[in-house]
């Protein structure tokens, strides 16, 4: 466990005593040492405002007032700049009801009875995701975007070995903003932000990120948050082009050309262009590159892929683009390596 997390602090909000010494017992055994509990669900602004809280745990069904309206209660903590992570508790097996919450804000949920072992691993999750979200903000703010290449690592690596993804994404995205005569100032910009396109997956807990086999459908809920959260990191309405664009591309480089995509259902020429460049690039990288769970495609395997996405999950214009930067590659690479022998 990082050591600043131990300290950080933790309200679980349930209106039956035993749930809350249940829970308390197993944070306690985990090493957490500032643990709120509260029985009236009245209560909880009155305790958030004498300290704001780094996680919550939520009971969803509470008499007189549930966790639904708790939820929408703590919008402005839930929301842009602060992204409290909130972790619903339930017992109720009903999939739309664990999804309302997902949709209003909770970062994550529980089923009961609770299992020890995964309240602290969905907590030192939750926690660690929070704690990294802060120094990616102290990060922007300090280094101007100096330091994206490693910020992006970071993001990467919870999900992947494979560290040069983030890397090899923005170089692609460059190529193919270059291919469809976008301009040097902007093929320069999404190379840099591009790289950043899944930073919100910092707060996605670890057993969903590493799942070897498919997700269900309440962990794909969980899952797609990292677009919306990715780009609420960045803040809203700023006046830098930069943060802006790695904002843009971090919320819908997953939206689909025919409107199937997520978070906003966009569709068409309705999707930034730059997410529709980096949507493609992350795609074929992807394809191209060894996991574990399968060998890396060839070339021609992976262009065959996306290819077949043509005008339902990807921009026709920016899979021609690849295409031409593909037949144009082998001689940019030789001029690229004239120049820097003259230069030498």
């Amino acid at each position: 466990m990082h050591p600043e997390l131990n300290k950080m602090q933790i309200i679980a909000v349930d209106d039956t005593s035993v749930n809350l010494v249940l829970l308390g017992k197993i944070l306690a055994s985990g090493g957490y040492e500032d643990v709120v509990c509260i029985t009236d669900p009245y209560a909880i602004e009155a305790q958030i405002a004498k300290r704001a809280p780094d996680l919550v745990f939520l009971d969803l069904h509470m008499p007189g007032r549930d966790g639904f309206d708790i939820l929408r209660a703590l919008a402005p903590q839930i929301s842009e700049p602060d992204l409290l992570p909130v972790c619903v508790i339930t017992a109720d097996p009903d999939i739309a009801v664990r999804r309302r919450a997902l949709q209003m804000g909770a970062r994550d949920f529980l089923v009961k009875p609770i299992d020890g072992v995964e309240v602290l691993m969905r907590t030192r999750n939750l926690l660690e995701a929070r704690w990294l979200q802060r120094h990616l903000r102290y990060e922007l703010e300090r280094s101007g975007f100096e330091n994206l290449e490693r910020l992006a690592r970071v993001a990467e690596s919870r999900d992947s070995t494979d560290f040069e993804h983030a890397t090899r994404v923005g170089a692609l995205a460059r190529r193919i903003a270059e291919t469809l005569g976008l301009g040097a100032q902007f093929a320069a910009l999404i190379r840099e932000t591009a790289a950043l396109h899944d930073v919100g997956k910092i707060v996605i807990p670890d057993n969903i990120l590493r799942k070897p086999g498919p997700l269900t459908d309440d962990e794909f809920a969980v899952m797609q948050t990292h677009t919306t959260v990715g780009s609420e990191m960045f803040g809203a309405d700023t006046p830098s082009a930069t943060i802006a664009m790695a904002a843009s591309i971090a919320r819908s480089h997953h939206e689909h050309w025919d409107g199937s995509g997520y978070p906003d259902g966009l569709a068409g020429e309705a999707i930034p262009i730059a997410a529709r460049i980096v949507a493609v690039a992350d795609v074929y990288d992807a394809l191209t590159s060894k996991r574990p769970y399968r060998e890396a495609l060839s070339d021609p395997e992976a262009i065959a892929k996306i290819d077949a996405g043509i005008g339902t999950q990807f921009d026709p214009k920016v899979v021609a683009a690849l295409h031409r930067w593909r037949e144009l590659a082998p001689l940019a690479d030789a001029i690229d390596s004239i120049e820097q022998s003259a230069s030498v």
